[in-house]
């Protein structure tokens, strides 16, 4: 049963990250739009690190450090996004990586 739970919370949180990379990169006229799925893709990079670090045993601690090391290619992008005003495709690519790197945490730092 808890397996299940796991399956479907992996599958929600890839459908967001599918879903908001898609809205994150269409063009619009409106940069609103961008701003919004910009956000949301930096709340899924960081809820997806939180639970990659946090679900590993508290003896791994290099791969703790390495799983909250995801979260910098986020820093990196929302401070490019800042000094640009509105997101731009660097600081896209940036925010999206966190949630690629969080995701690959689940299977390969343990």
């Amino acid at each position: 049963m808890a397996l299940g739970a796991l399956f479907l919370l992996e599958v929600i949180i890839l459908f967001s990250f599918i879903v908001s990379s898609v809205f994150m990169f269409l063009p619009k006229k409106n940069d609103s739009v961008h701003k919004i799925f910009f956000v949301l893709s930096v709340m899924l990079g960081v809820f997806v690190t939180i639970i990659d670090a946090t679900s590993l045993p508290s003896n791994l601690t290099a791969q703790i450090v390495i799983a909250w090391m995801g979260l910098i290619p986020a820093a990196l992008g929302i401070i490019i996004s800042v000094a640009n005003g509105r997101p731009n495709a660097v600081s896209k690519i940036l925010v999206m990586l966190t949630s690629v790197l969080g995701a690959l945490g689940y299977f390969f730092l343990v």
